[in-house]
């Protein structure tokens, strides 16, 4: 016979995902709260709006309803080309608490991963960090 997954397992490592994500959402949306745990933000707060939306409309899909595994949420794997010269990366969407650029995470709340959230393979994007213009196309989301 073939082993099983452990399914109860998966389960508890979503419910766990799913409540961080919840617990940083209910964050962002509580002006002090957000003041608190993730000053300084470089986003507008038209854009932490934004984010938010992104967030809601992703994670509060009725229960057991499968997600698009093409839309970029938190944890997906993206590879990307940067329209403007031509080289590719990977990156991953995380957490603010898990971020570290130098090993391709990050944060859901930085401008790439704002403009990410939400978008699907084949997309552009174009955001700006200061005054630079950055413009990136979405080769593959995992």
């Amino acid at each position: 016979q073939k082993p099983r997954a452990p399914k109860l397992l998966v389960c508890k490592m979503n419910i766990k995902y799913l409540s961080d994500i919840r617990n940083f959402i209910g964050k962002l949306i509580d002006p002090v709260e957000r003041n608190k745990t993730f000053y300084p933000l470089t986003l507008s707060p038209v854009e932490i709006a934004n984010v938010i939306d992104k967030l809601e409309g992703i994670y509060d899909s009725p229960p057991n309803t499968p997600r698009d595994g093409n839309i970029i949420a938190i944890e997906s794997s993206i590879n990307l080309i940067d329209m403007l010269d031509g080289s590719k990366t990977t990156i991953t969407v995380v957490l603010p608490g898990d971020s570290d650029p130098s090993q391709g995470k990050i944060s859901v709340l930085s401008p790439l991963g704002s403009a990410l959230l939400g978008k699907k393979h084949g997309e552009t994007i174009t955001f700006f960090v200061g005054n630079r213009m950055n413009r990136f196309q979405i080769l593959a989301v995992a």
